[in-house]
């Protein structure tokens, strides 16, 4: 503990004796930051400007429109809804907002529950692939970093209302000074929901703002997410239909970024708080309601060194979480991560080995742990067009707090879990041409000690157990084409899991084994764009939910105002993302949005 406190102080004073340069445009995949063009791993941004043309209302219904992602939704409008990358579960997925890791220690669940109001976002980095020695322990299949918006120029008010009786406002004020730029936003939405119990409202504050000190800048965030949601269906089973849910998510941050010509330092103290209260029978909570709240703590520090030799990468992530819980008790779990990179570009050659170890403490189990997690990219530049690109990486997922303590009449946790661990491995090819972009990648993971709930007898409780091996490979295909005024994205997956079954299994594996992803973004004139979403799945299981999902949106633009009309689910696919929850039919969606 006191020597990982000395080297906070060391890297504070690097920090300090940073000398400020101009910026460049470059991407946070790893602990250093470079140019899009030379990352070597399957690495996707989602622009401004797809986010504003998108048929996607909100983060959950723009990331499904990305392949490689699998989003599955419980109800409508965002109000729920877990993360899966490549095959993985929601719990080995990784969330950032501007590179602070939002994960909850008690559940994967939880993680979206903190997502941004889209017009808030400026841009998303997913990182599909082994991100453990990036971002350190639960980054098992993937990140998906999340950058908001920094400043803006015109107050901003946006109002939806569509089917349901579901609205949704929002207004945004800037504030520029000198030496600062300051953003408040507050969003509130309501549905009397799409099906018996599945009505919500929630209300969101978000506050970004950046002061100039000197050489060096101060970034404070502040999130809030409160939500309360009928919840029919969406845990314990489809028959469970009056079950009830309340949760609140904040994020406070406060960064502070030097760069000079040798060294640039990025510095983070952040909080995250999460309370969530579950009632089984909304109207009689007497009968069980769980409360829980988890509280992280921590601090990071990345450091970029630059030498004949190329870019060094330097980074610490400590931090404590608690949870206070009355199903799960008074848990405490304390991690600390040092991280190592190097870039080196040699000719057409590029590679980047890195190493990430990581000690986690529980006292409350007395378990001290560590690992060492090793990993490296390798990128090779055929021209200035095509670049291939191979990684090899382990990756590492310690078990949540449900995992470990959970239990009511169906379910009793397991304290003896180990973590789930894996070996991943990744070869692909990027092209980019002026009026396409093309790229493809083959994949593998090979995990074991997976977490899956079994149980010996019919009669028994269903219990976590350390029993899976598997085995995951598949192909990821994605294209874009600029055809004026059209732009198409397309993309293909296939996935394969390879393990064998268990008698008594809770859960079994329900990859996408085929996913395919259409959208198209066309202008009818200067100020009316049109946007067509087309989604299509085949998951592991045999069940008849493989259906086509048609979403549209047409925006109309004025000077300061703009008209945007969505209409999702066009075929009134009836269709399930997860636990059986039946997605909502064709819904209609008007909004106006006015600057000034």
């Amino acid at each position: 503990m006191k020597i990982l406190f000395k080297i906070i102080l060391l890297l504070f004073s690097f920090s300090a004796g940073a000398q400020k340069v101009l910026d460049e445009i470059t991407i946070k995949s790893g602990r250093i930051s470079i140019p899009f063009s030379e990352e070597n791993r399957s690495l996707r941004i989602i622009d401004s400007t797809f986010l504003n043309n998108t048929s996607g209302k909100n983060l959950s219904e723009v990331l499904q429109q990305v392949i490689g992602l699998d989003i599955r939704r419980r109800g409508n409008d965002d109000i729920q809804s877990d993360l899966y990358i490549r095959g993985g579960s929601f719990d080995q997925t990784l969330l950032l907002i501007n590179g602070i890791k939002v994960e909850d220690s008690q559940t994967g669940h939880h993680q979206m529950n903190l997502s941004i109001p889209i017009e808030l976002i400026d841009r998303i980095e997913i990182l599909k692939g082994s991100g453990s020695r990036i971002f350190g322990m639960n980054a098992f299949n993937g990140a998906i970093n999340i950058i908001t918006k920094k400043n803006a120029d015109k107050k901003n008010i946006n109002v939806k209302y569509g089917s349901y009786k579901t609205f949704h406002g929002s207004g945004t004020i800037p504030i520029n000074t000198k030496n600062s730029s300051h953003i408040l936003s507050s969003t509130y939405g309501k549905s009397d929901g799409y099906r018996y119990n599945t009505d919500y409202k929630y209300l969101n504050f978000f506050y970004n703002g950046i002061i100039k000190l000197n050489n060096s800048d101060l970034e404070i965030l502040y999130t809030n997410s409160d939500r309360k949601f009928g919840a029919n269906g969406f845990y314990a089973s489809p028959e469970a239909t009056d079950q009830y849910e309340e949760t609140n998510a904040s994020l406070l941050n406060f960064k502070l970024t030097n760069k000079g010509k040798k060294l640039t330092s990025e510095s983070s103290l952040y909080w995250r708080r999460h309370e969530d209260t579950y009632i089984y029978i909304r109207e009689n909570p007497s009968i069980y309601k769980n409360n829980h709240i988890s509280q992280k703590l921590g601090f990071q520090n990345n450091i970029s060194i630059f030498s004949d030799i190329g870019i060094t990468g330097i980074g610490i992530d400590i931090n404590n979480t608690s949870l206070n819980s009355n199903n799960l008790g008074n848990r405490n779990r304390f991690i600390s991560t040092i991280f190592l990179e190097q870039l080196i570009n040699k000719n057409n050659f590029s590679i980047t080995p890195g190493i990430a170890f990581s000690i986690y403490e529980q006292p409350d189990r007395d378990i001290f742990k560590s690992k060492l997690f090793p990993g490296i990219d390798i990128g090779y530049k055929i021209s200035s067009k095509i670049n291939f690109h191979a990684n090899l990486g382990e990756t590492f997922r310690i078990p949540t707090f449900t995992d470990l303590y959970y239990s009511d009449p169906n379910n009793e946790g397991n304290e003896n879990l180990e973590p789930e661990k894996a070996f991943t491995s990744e070869v692909g090819v990027k092209l980019s041409e002026k009026k396409y972009a093309m790229s493809f990648a083959f994949f593998r993971r090979k995990s074991s000690d997976l977490i899956d709930y079994v149980k010996n007898n019919s009669a028994d409780k269903w219990s976590p157990q350390n029993i899976k091996e598997v085995t995951t490979s598949g192909i990821e295909f994605h294209s874009k084409f600029f055809f004026n005024p059209y732009t198409i994205n397309f993309g293909y997956a296939y996935i394969n899991d390879d393990y064998e079954t268990t008698p008594l299994s809770r859960y079994s594996l329900n990859s996408y084994k085929h996913r395919l992803i259409l959208n198209l973004d066309f202008k009818l004139s200067k100020s009316v764009s049109n946007y067509i979403s087309a989604r299509y799945g085949v998951r592991g299981t045999n069940d008849d939910n493989n259906k086509t999902v048609f979403d549209y949106k047409i925006l109309i633009k004025g000077n300061s105002w703009n008209l945007s009309v969505n209409l999702n689910n066009i075929l009134n696919s009836k269709y399930y993302e997860t636990n059986l929850v039946q997605m909502p039919g064709r819904n209609l969606t008007i909004g106006v949005n006015i600057s000034f």
